[in-house]
């Protein structure tokens, strides 16, 4: 692999293109775009050298086309799978930072991949807040012994958005740290830790946390003292679908 560049090797480029027509279907074609929204002190440079050490040994040209382009020619052979080679450029990067499309082959059966680079430099002991904002999956946890109340809360969610579960108050502070999510529906009484104690140890750690507070009973002081506690909301059993999506919607995670 030799990295090109469009002020210099434009010439270079042209002429290398006759090796690889002989042998069309044997290679595959990356067009990489660095977006708007990526750090600016991630250049394009710093893509194509990050690029070139996943691919320095194979045959090819990586070409740095413009500030934001680069265009790479691989010669792969006839035996990859395309899935493989874009895990490997997504193990390099920032999680959620590379979106990739698979595009149909060329008429001549030329693989096409394209890369869109969102880089986002890595956070040294990343909060809660910087999670959400980095990852691009928007998640909603469910704390609810009540596994069909479990079941209308994941019908009512928007479909892009995912669902986690737990049925026991023990879980619920473990599963928050794990999937720091943008919404936290916390069913009031379930067994082992009562959802007032687990809202305490989450706003803890999080003071950010999107809590909202799930409970048949919707009495006047049930509602207070779980919003004074710092929940955003409170949901009375039952509720309708309307109802969980204008909580959902109010999230300033997935506005």
């Amino acid at each position: 692999m030799e990295i090109l560049h469009h002020k210099k090797n434009h010439e270079d480029l042209v002429a290398y293109l006759p090796s690889v027509k002989s042998s069309l279907r044997e290679w595959l074609f990356i067009d990489v775009r660095l977006t708007e929204n990526s750090d600016p002190n991630f250049t394009i440079n710093n893509a194509a050298d990050l690029l070139y050490s996943l691919f320095e040994n194979k045959e090819g040209k990586l070409y740095v086309c413009n500030e934001r382009e680069i265009l790479i020619l691989i010669h792969w052979g006839v035996d990859y799978a395309l899935s493989e080679i874009t895990r490997t450029v997504e193990r390099r990067l920032p999680e959620g930072s590379c979106d990739v499309h698979v595009h149909e082959p060329t008429p001549e059966g030329v693989a096409q991949l394209e890369f869109l680079i969102t880089y986002v430099k890595p956070v040294s002991n990343p909060t809660f807040s910087d999670i959400r904002n980095m990852r691009r999956e928007k998640v909603v946890l469910v704390a609810d012994d009540d596994m069909y109340m479990r079941m209308l809360i994941k019908k009512g969610v928007p479909q892009h958005i995912s669902v986690q579960e737990v049925a026991d108050g023990n879980e619920v502070v473990p599963a928050y740290e794990k999937c720091a999510p943008d919404i936290l529906l916390l069913d009031i009484h379930m067994p082992g830790m009562e959802g007032t104690d687990a809202l305490r140890d989450i706003l803890r750690v999080d003071p950010d946390a999107y809590v909202i507070m799930l409970s048949a009973d919707s009495s006047r002081e049930n509602v207070e003292r779980t919003t004074r506690q710092g929940a955003k909301g409170f949901l009375a059993k039952p509720f309708t679908k309307e109802k969980l999506r204008e909580y959902i919607q109010e999230c300033p995670t997935l506005v």
